[in-house]
Formats: C-alpha cells, sequence, structure tokens
C-alpha cells in the first residue's frame, strides 16, 4: 500500500498506510491523519486514492500546503518519494504498490515466446531513458551506456569535472525505478564501517546485532568515490564484484539487483585519492558526462528556473524489471567468431608498449556481457563484432593504465583502445558471424 512517512523535527515518527478513498490531514480530532500543531488546520489538506494514484488537494489551510518546496495550487497526482510539508511537519510519500493495471501488463508479458523478451529488454530501457532523459539534457548517449551497465548486471563510474550532471544522472535512474536507494558522500574521514555497516551490541537481547550500512540497498549512489581514502574504497570490492559484504567474519548476502553508480572528480583535484586498479576493474564502464551544448543548457536553465525536474518524474520500472532484464540478457547468443574476436581485442592490449599491463579476464567477461545487453536493446538475439567494438573504448580504457613514457604520445589509454580497434578490421569476424 502507499504509505506517508511523518517526519517532525527531523526525526521520523511515524507510518500512516493510505486507503482507498479520502484522506483527511489536519488538526481536527476527526481526521484521518491528525497532525497536532499550531500552525495546522483543523481541515487543511485531504488525499484521494483511487485506481490511478494518490492524489493530494490544499482545502485552503493556513499557511498552504507545499508539495516538493512549491506551493500546492491545484488538486495534483503523487510521485514516488514526494515530499509534502505542512508547518513545521514532513510527509513523504512512497509508493510501494503496483498498480492492478501493471500487474496485468507483467502476466501478459511473462506469457510471450522467447522472441518477446527481447522487446521486453527494449520496452524497460525505453521506459527508464525516456524518463531520465526529462531531467538530464542532451546526455541520451550516456543515459543509454548507463542503462547497457545495469541490465548487464554490472556498475558505472562517472568521472568529469564538478557540475556537470553526474549526480543528478545517478538520481534520475534511482527516481526512474521502484526499488531500494543510498547515497553514500565519500569524505576523507570515513571508515569502512560508515559502508558496510557495523555489529552493536544489544543490551536489550544481551548480544551484538548486526546495523546494515548504505550499502544495503539495491542501488547505491557513491558520489565522489575518489574523496574517500582507500581504505574505504576496498570496502566496496566484495560488494561490487560477489554482491556480498563480510563483517566480523559474518558473510550478508545483498539482494538482486545491485548497481553501483559512482561519481568521482578528476585526480588532479584537490583531495582525492585514485582509485586503486582493483576498484577499477569492478566497474564495468568507466563514463564522461561533458559539458552540455549550448541549446542544450538553455534548455536546463529553462526547465529548472521554476523547479527541479527530479521532483517532476517517478518510477516507470521496478526490481523485478531490471531481474528478468538481466536473466534475457545471458540468453544472447555469442557465437565463437565473436568470443574470438573479444579475446583477439583483450589480447592485443597486452602486448601494446603504451599500456602499462593488459586488461584481465574479467574485462573479457564484461565486455561480452555488456555486447550482449546491447544486441537485447537492439533487438537482436546474437552479438555482433560491431557491438563489441562499439563498446570496448568504454569498457576496457579505464583497467589498462598508460605508461609513463608513452603520455606525450597518447592522451589517454581510449585512444590506445581506437587505435588497437582500427587495427582490426571487423569484416571477417562479421562475415564468420553472419
Amino acid at each position: 500500500m502507499p504509505k506517508l512517512t511523518i517526519q517532525e523535527n527531523y526525526k521520523v515518527t511515524a507510518e500512516y498506510t493510505i486507503t482507498k478513498g479520502e484522506t483527511l490531514i489536519g488538526r481536527d480530532e476527526h481526521a484521518d491523519l491528525r497532525l497536532n500543531h499550531s500552525g495546522i488546520s483543523k481541515r487543511h489538506c485531504k488525499l484521494t486514492c483511487d485506481n490511478t494514484g494518490v492524489y493530494l488537494e490544499d482545502l485552503g489551510g493556513k499557511n498552504g500546503t507545499y508539495l516538493n518546496s512549491h506551493l500546492l495550487a491545484e488538486k495534483t497526482l503523487l510521485n514516488n518519494l514526494d515530499q509534502i510539508q505542512i508547518d513545521d511537519v514532513l510527509l513523504i510519500y512512497t509508493d510501494a504498490d503496483i498498480l492492478s493495471r501493471d500487474v496485468e501488463e507483467k502476466e501478459e508479458e511473462s506469457t510471450v515466446e522467447h522472441g518477446g523478451d527481447f522487446k521486453f529488454v527494449q520496452d524497460v530501457v525505453a521506459r527508464i531513458a525516456a524518463n531520465m532523459a526529462k531531467v538530464i539534457q542532451g546526455k541520451d548517449e550516456v543515459i543509454h551506456h548507463v542503462l547497457i551497465a545495469l541490465v548487464s548486471d554490472g556498475h558505472v563510474l562517472l568521472e568529469d569535472v564538478p557540475g556537470v550532471g553526474k549526480t543528478k544522472l545517478a538520481q534520475a535512474l534511482a527516481r526512474s525505478i521502484r526499488t531500494g536507494f543510498k547515497r553514500i558522500q565519500f569524505t576523507p574521514d570515513m571508515l569502512p564501517n560508515d559502508i558496510t555497516g557495523i555489529s552493536i551490541f544489544d543490551e536489550i537481547q544481551r548480544k551484538f546485532v548486526f546495523m546494515p550500512g548504505p550499502v544495503f540497498t539495491n542501488v547505491v549512489l557513491a558520489d565522489e568515490i575518489n574523496r574517500g581514502t582507500p581504505r574505504v574504497q576496498s570496502s566496496l570490492l566484495e560488494c561490487m564484484a560477489e554482491a556480498m559484504v563480510t563483517v566480523d567474519g559474518s558473510p550478508h548476502v545483498l539482494r538482486k539487483p545491485f548497481f553501483v553508480i559512482a561519481t568521482q572528480n578528476p585526480v588532479d583535484f584537490h583531495g582525492t585519492y585514485p582509485l586503486p586498479e582493483a576498484q577499477l576493474d569492478r566497474f564495468l564502464m568507466r563514463l564522461s558526462m561533458g559539458y552540455p551544448e549550448h541549446g542544450d543548457e538553455l534548455l536546463i536553465l529553462q526547465n529548472q528556473a521554476e523547479s527541479n525536474p527530479l521532483n517532476s518524474i517517478s518510477h516507470v520500472a521496478d526490481a523485478n524489471d531490471i531481474l528478468r532484464c538481466q536473466s534475457i540478457i545471458r540468453k544472447i547468443f555469442v557465437s565463437p567468431q565473436v568470443r574470438d574476436y573479444i579475446v583477439t581485442i583483450i589480447d592485443e592490449t597486452r602486448k601494446h608498449p603504451a599500456l602499462m599491463y593488459g586488461c584481465s579476464t574479467r574485462a573479457s567477461l564484461a565486455l561480452m556481457r555488456a555486447s550482449q545487453s546491447l544486441a537485447a536493446i537492439s533487438g537482436r538475439d546474437h552479438v555482433l563484432p560491431r557491438d563489441v567494438r562499439d563498446l570496448a573504448v568504454f569498457v576496457l580504457a579505464h583497467r589498462t593504465p598508460l605508461r609513463l613514457q608513452a603520455r606525450a604520445e597518447w592522451a589517454d589509454a581510449g585512444k590506445v583502445i581506437e587505435a588497437i580497434l582500427e587495427q582490426l578490421p571487423i569484416s571477417r569476424w562479421e562475415e564468420a558471424a553472419e
């Protein structure tokens, strides 16, 4: 059922389950949700719940009703995680239900043949991408690659200068999927237990009780991950590779889907620590937002003049949709010829004189899985060599550092990967695969 989390004086005091019909909110003793504050009217506002959703309507209460920091002027449909402020009380709306029509759609989709599975992946990815594009203008390619990583059961590292929309992109993804979301702001004084959790002695139970950290969720935003020390960064190694956290010798399995989207500033910025090579290897892709085009930035200013566009979107998919997509991806056929193309690229990175060392076997698997996702999103049940080529730079470049003496010739490792791809024309692999 949809719920309201009631927060007073910065503390969560109660939860209220919204039922079908009208819910009166106010100071009146007969109100369905009574809030006994002097700044709240007896009949302040009301909720109307029906099969189409939950609507909020102000009843002329003193001091007004604010929805996401804006004065409510008319009856409005609530979105997941909307914030309703009445005087000093904050009501956070969460929609834990799947509406009946969504259930019927899922039942119909579950009966489709194998060929329809790819249509399901296309539909889920397209819905999430369109929803995120309402918040992030002009970065459709970045959104596309983030969603490839998501359905590949991988993780994404967004590297760029501050203020270009890295965090907002991650938040838009979290708002688009009905699932758990936590944000971790990395700082130099953090400890690993701040992320994984800690065992605390419970005097009532007379035993140690594990208190889960913020990593125990479905989507984790690791904001400015390279501002944390290497010790803190290493706390993510096990959970990213194995979806498991070990605390005090006890393993704790993380619920799937589990997706880490991390942001980092360039390493020459103050207060940053370079990510260890083992940490970088856990990320399926490294992406860069880049500055927006002139027209896109004008559109950003226009859209955010009055409100945050994050407040205008809600979930368009849920955790089960993502799990099903990840399951479908693994069924995409990868021919021996395509596998040979992947291994050939990886082998060339190990031989190239400009690279300190080549890509690992984990990189081979990551490139194959990402290529399977791209094929499914493109509506195919098999991977083509061009899928591998289109994703190789994003999947491999962050895993292969340049030698010091090669930095005068090569701008970065991505240029080396591009050169390797140019030396390996895909025509012979495409002919063999088709």
